[in-house]
């Protein structure tokens, strides 16, 4: 018990070590569950075929584009936690959660409600060419809808964790959540459910979920007791005054993650979908690399902005893209140099089709984080503003491309779709936020990603000279990926991407470095 109470006990350190802590646990945790998608999805083809599976990506479409009835609470109450406990205005925050939690009760009723009545005019329209029969599609809606209410009652017990910039923990959640599920999926596939066996996991690792952060939640703030019935309707206006804005970004995010599997659906079948499903989940797994950093972004935005530390912030936006391009740059090159090898030795020759598309699909996500750093800032601040502009003119785009695309190409345009409307809406943010803030854009591409680039291009280089990598195993594949990786970091040292500031915050980690500060970081 002394060791549960000092976990949960309140902290008063500063911003600083706070990101590097909470930047640590999210490296952590992404570490030990990087490995289990890419485990469990052959295991999946091979218990369901693609056939089905396509039919599961289509649930999982289906519940992710249910996130739009957030209506983005989950990120205003994320931003107001983190605001009111700096303040230490714990009256403040329990009226607030107490207003957030009953807006959930409200709205995930409002939703199980609402895909019920519908459910029977919307499965013909999503799984067309699907083997499953209608009365069966009905109960796994139904399993669907479940787990949907139950994903919906997460948020504002997850607000409390992220509010409070205790990644650590929701890391340590995130991975028993993620591996509860993989268990549940294995144990219910190897007793032969199939797709109730799919569903039926991610409804039992749902309320594993809740569990834990409902627990956590308690905890952290044992002196809030959070009642629904005492929610604060002058509080929800309010609240809602600002998550409308931060809604119409969050709308951007989930059309651009969700919308090409629906067109797919509709236009091509569900097999495509199963195709697009898993390349993407390999990019959004990629994606996770470089996201990682930015998790503690928008709660330590916040705490500097309630502070008026305003220089501070601004080094701050300049940092998370040193370390986001110091990630995300390699990922991209390296998953464009070995995606074929990858691919085939991952599920085989005969799913050679989602190779390149992997390979695109890393870049979009790549390319969609680097406007996380501003985006998150601009939320810490309560300035959405250029924000707003820049979701709904992508969102609009997206619509448009990936329509069009895909009606005409199938599932290479929706490939290509998801990428030319992410790279044209991450080039207007950033010039939105840099034409809003007045930080000077040369800073950030000569110091963030000219060198990442160059170090990568150096590593790609090297790896080319091992040989062929069509014809390697994954012995061959590693050792490729650890030779890009030492001439990466070799060019970077060489180069001094890294400073005295960088030595400092990985000593905190590793305090082996410290000695090397003098050596190899400093002029």
């Amino acid at each position: 018990m002394g060791l549960l109470s000092s976990v949960f006990a309140p902290e008063q350190k500063p911003v600083g070590a706070k990101v590097v802590r909470n930047v640590l646990f999210s490296a952590l945790q992404n570490v030990l569950v990087f490995p289990i998608p890419f485990l469990l999805i052959p295991f999946i083809l091979r218990k369901v075929g693609i056939g089905e599976y396509g039919t599961y990506a289509v649930f999982l479409t289906v519940v992710g584009f249910t996130s739009l009835t957030d209506l983005g609470m989950v990120g205003t109450l994320t931003k107001h936690v983190a605001e009111y406990y700096a303040k230490g205005d714990f009256i403040a925050l329990k009226r607030l959660l107490d207003t957030g939690l009953m807006f959930y009760i409200l709205a995930s009723l409002f939703l199980m409600g609402g895909l019920w009545i519908f459910g029977g005019r919307l499965l013909p329209l999503l799984f067309r060419g699907a083997s499953t029969p209608y009365t069966e599609l009905r109960t796994l809606w139904l399993v669907m809808v479940l787990t949907m209410g139950a994903n919906f009652l997460t948020a504002p017990f997850s607000s409390v964790v992220i509010g409070l910039q205790r990644m650590d923990l929701s890391s340590a959640l995130g991975f028993v959540s993620v591996v509860s599920n993989a268990v549940f999926t294995v144990a219910f596939l190897s007793l032969g459910w199939h797709l109730m066996g799919l569903l039926c996991a991610n409804l039992a690792g749902a309320l594993v979920s809740l569990a834990l952060l409902v627990g956590s939640a308690h905890k952290l703030l044992p002196q809030v007791t959070i009642n629904p019935s005492h929610f604060d309707r002058r509080e929800m206006r309010e609240i809602f005054s600002f998550s409308w804005r931060l809604y119409t970004m969050q709308i951007g995010s989930v059309i651009q993650s969700q919308i090409e599997k629906v067109y797919l659906a509709w236009f091509v079948g569900v097999i495509p979908v199963g195709w697009y499903n898993i390349a993407n989940t390999g990019g959004q797994k990629a994606r996770r690399l470089p996201e990682l950093l930015l998790s503690p972004v928008m709660a330590a935005a916040s705490e500097l902005d309630a502070r008026g530390h305003r220089e501070q912030l601004r080094e701050f936006y300049y940092r998370s893209h040193k370390y986001l391009a110091f990630l995300s740059v390699p990922t991209v090159i390296l998953a464009a140099l070995l995606c074929r090898p990858f691919v085939k030795l991952w599920l085989g020759s005969q799913l050679n089709v989602v190779a390149i598309p992997f390979a695109l699909l890393v870049l979009t996500n790549v390319v969609t984080v680097t406007t996380g750093p501003g985006a998150l800032i601009f939320v810490g601040q309560g300035e959405l503003a250029p924000a707003v502009i820049a979701a709904v003119s992508t969102t609009a785009l997206n619509l448009v491309i990936s329509f069009l695309l895909i009606r005409s190409y199938g599932f290479p345009g929706a490939v290509l779709g998801t990428l030319v409307s992410a790279c044209i809406g991450a080039g207007l943010f950033i010039c939105l936020f840099h034409r809003h803030t007045g930080y000077p854009y040369k800073r950030v591409f000569t110091e963030s990603y000219l060198k990442p680039l160059g170090a990568s291009l150096a590593g790609a280089v090297a790896c080319s000279l091992i040989g062929p990598p069509q014809h390697i195993g994954w012995g061959g594949l590693v050792l490729k990926a650890i030779v890009f990786g030492v001439v990466y970091l070799l060019a970077l040292i060489i180069t001094r991407f890294f400073d005295g500031f960088d030595l400092k915050q990985a000593g905190r980690l590793l305090p082996v470095l410290r000695p090397m500060k003098g050596v190899l970081w400093e002029r």
